[in-house]
């Protein structure tokens, strides 16, 4: 299909670049740029702490662990270190010395669709609303990460309503079942944690709970996802949260193994089915100690581990993800992630479907970054989206946060089949569906 030929053109010239860049990269001086709210300007840093960006589900994870804030980080501010609550509000002087912190934020957005107005049939998530303006999420969080020097307990509570809310409501919940799809209501973090100094010098970490799934690069919640619209990785190969726990063992400085068990897709302390104990891990390893190169392999399996298609379920989920993360330099992320699964005994036969992206993350100046991403997705027999078909996807986007409260997304997206797959309010009768898009997040 030409389509399909112009991606893996696309991929393949992203790559190619990227890899140049590398090649030609030398060492300069530090260089001055002005920092967002500072009135002087001061030197790059040659890479963030963590190695991850800040708005990416791993980099929402890092969340559990007490660590200092960056002085400066390219991107924009994470929403923890906002601090509008703790300081304006003066929540710092309430909480002490307890390591309790609270944030919050609100998104809402419009999305023009080629494939009219309504709710778009397959594809973008979460913006799935066309000609219209949604309000996605309104978002606050209360947690107590964890130290890693010694025995503590933890917890988060992070509760959020709006658009977002009704399509991730979970079984049990309190917006379950959705009543009203422009508007629901959920916790999406309701856990207690714990630090175990066991094992390894680093000890491990413990969830028991509700809580956000370890498994793809792009997060639910706004603050997290470094585009408007996700993958289909996203919506239609992961659960995006789920109760159950969660173990994270760090091995090693650069080596972490996660291993847990959930109720199965999307709960609220209730499961899927009767049988839906369901098995899920993920190892993640830096190459190196400056944190330029991170491996990540992840395993979800279990009885209804994923949703399926209307009357497209099967008996038992297995999902594979693969994803390599490399900082080129302090400028230029690019991230290759793979999901791969399997349904078996669907009324269809055994369900499949493979799907790989690339994401470039640029950042520009200290307010303005470049988003490109590109993606094929092959939904076989059609249980993931109900079209048998595949799917190639190219979004451009930027991201420009002139101040560490706000950020404004623009987008341009066009999603491609092999069959009648777009439209709105369930019909499926076009083989191609033009998106522009523009979201508005504040963070307190």
């Amino acid at each position: 299909m030409k389509w399909t030929h112009r991606l893996g053109v696309g991929l393949t010239a992203l790559l190619m670049g990227a890899v140049a860049a590398d090649a030609q990269e030398v060492t300069q001086p530090a260089q001055e740029i002005q920092q967002p709210g500072a009135g002087t300007p001061g030197p790059r840093p040659p890479v963030a702490s963590t190695g991850l960006e800040a708005e990416s589900l791993p980099g929402e994870l890092t969340e559990d662990i007490a660590q200092p804030a960056d002085d400066f980080r390219l991107g924009p501010t994470p929403v923890s270190d906002v601090n509008f609550m703790m300081d304006y509000l003066r929540l710092r002087e309430l909480f002490g010395d307890s390591g309790i912190r609270t944030y919050g934020w609100v998104e809402g957005g419009y999305t023009g669709s080629s494939s009219g107005h309504g709710l778009m049939s397959v594809e973008p998530r979460q913006n799935r609303f066309g000609n219209e303006f949604l309000l996605n999420q309104i978002g606050v969080a209360i947690e107590k990460p964890l130290r890693q020097d010694e025995f503590n307990i933890g917890f988060m509570v992070r509760y959020f309503g709006g658009a977002d809310a009704a399509l991730g409501a979970a079984k049990g919940g309190v917006g379950y079942p959705p009543s009203n799809a422009h508007f629901g209501q959920d916790f999406r973090d309701l856990y207690l944690s714990a630090h175990l100094p066991i094992l390894t010098e680093g000890g491990m970490d413990v969830k028991v709970g509700r809580m956000n799934t370890i498994i793809g690069y792009n997060g639910f919640l706004a603050p997290f996802r470094p585009f408007y619209s996700s993958d289909y990785q996203f919506f239609y190969s992961q659960d995006g949260a789920f109760t159950g726990f969660l173990t994270n063992l760090h091995a090693t400085d650069r080596l972490e193994i996660w291993n847990g068990m959930t109720f199965g897709a999307n709960t609220f302390f209730t499961l899927r089915s009767n049988d839906s104990y369901c098995y899920i891990g993920q190892v993640n390893y830096w190459l190196t100690d400056e944190r330029k190169t991170r491996l990540t392999g992840s395993v979800y399996a279990g009885p209804h581990a994923l949703f399926a298609a209307p009357g497209l379920a099967g008996n038992f989920d297995t999902m594979v993800e693969l994803r390599l993360q490399q900082n080129w330099n302090p400028y230029f992320t690019q991230v290759v992630q793979s999901n791969m699964g399997w349904d078996g005994d669907t009324r269809v036969g055994t369900g499949s479907w493979y799907g790989i992206y690339l994401i470039n993350i640029l950042h520009l100046s200290g307010e303005v970054d470049a988003l490109c991403r590109a993606e094929w997705f092959d939904d076989v027999k059609g249980t993931r989206t109900g079209i048998d078909t595949h799917y190639e996807e190219v979004t451009l986007g930027a991201n420009w946060h002139p101040d560490k409260h706000l950020e404004i997304r623009p987008e341009i997206r066009g999603d491609f089949a092999a069959a009648p797959a777009f439209g709105v309010n369930g019909a499926h009768n076009h083989d191609s569906q033009l998106t522009g898009a523009i979201s508005f997040l504040v963070k307190f």
